[in-house]
C-alpha cells in the first residue's frame, strides 16, 4: 500500500495521511462492531447507521474496497432489510484486518 500516493490524493503528506488511517483503524474497528452487532440483533436502522459511517470515513481516505463494500451494505441496510449482508460484512471484516495489518507494521517500521 502507498501511502504517500494515497495520502497525496486527498492533499496530506505521508505522516499526516498514516495519522488518519491510524484514527479510520480506530473509529472504523467500531463502527464495525457495531455493525456486526446490529445485524445479529436484527436492526437495520443502527445497522445502516454504522454501514454509512463506515462508507463516508473510508471513501474519504481513499479506502476503495472498504468503500465500496460499505456502499454495498449501506445501499442494502437503506431498504430496511438484512438480506445478503451478512456476506458482505464477512468480506468487510477481513478487509479491514488486512488493513488494519497493513498499517499496525507500518507503523512498527517507523519507530
Amino acid at each position: 500500500m502507498d501511502f504517500k500516493e494515497l495520502g497525496t490524493n486527498i492533499g496530506l503528506e505521508e505522516d499526516e495521511y498514516i495519522e488518519m488511517m491510524e484514527l479510520f483503524i480506530e473509529s472504523g474497528g467500531g463502527d464495525l462492531v457495531k455493525l456486526e452487532t446490529a445485524i445479529n440483533e436484527g436492526n437495520a436502522e443502527k445497522a445502516h447507521e454504522s454501514s454509512h459511517s463506515l462508507k463516508g470515513s473510508s471513501g474519504s481516505l481513499g479506502l476503495d474496497t472498504i468503500f465500496e463494500i460499505s456502499k454495498s451494505i449501506d445501499d442494502t441496510l437503506r431498504t430496511g432489510k438484512l438480506d445478503g449482508v451478512n456476506e458482505m460484512v464477512v468480506k468487510l471484516r477481513d478487509e479491514y484486518e488486512t488493513l488494519k495489518s497493513v498499517i499496525l507494521k507500518s507503523i512498527e517500521n517507523k519507530s
